[in-house]
């Protein structure tokens, strides 16, 4: 099985306010997600809406369709 990762504007705006180190860090973690899924430990704001925390250090919002198989990135922060 394979996710899409997909970055909506409002967490690619975050992703841009970074360094060219930490996006990268960022991205490695989220490759990750394309193989194994998203974690889904901390529920947020309803059905399928998580907030967790990365091992670069960040804290990513995001929703998940399993229907169709992705994840959307709805926003990136320093944990």
């Amino acid at each position: 099985m394979s996710w899409r990762v997909v970055t909506t504007p409002a967490g690619w705006s975050d992703v841009e306010r970074f360094g060219n180190e930490e996006q990268f860090a960022i991205s490695n973690d989220l490759m990750a997600w394309v193989d194994a899924g998203p974690p889904r430990r901390t529920l947020r704001l309803g059905a399928n809406v998580f907030e967790d925390d990365i091992p670069a250090g960040y804290r990513i919002t995001y929703f998940v369709n399993d229907a169709e198989q992705y994840v959307a990135i709805v926003r990136v922060r320093k944990a």
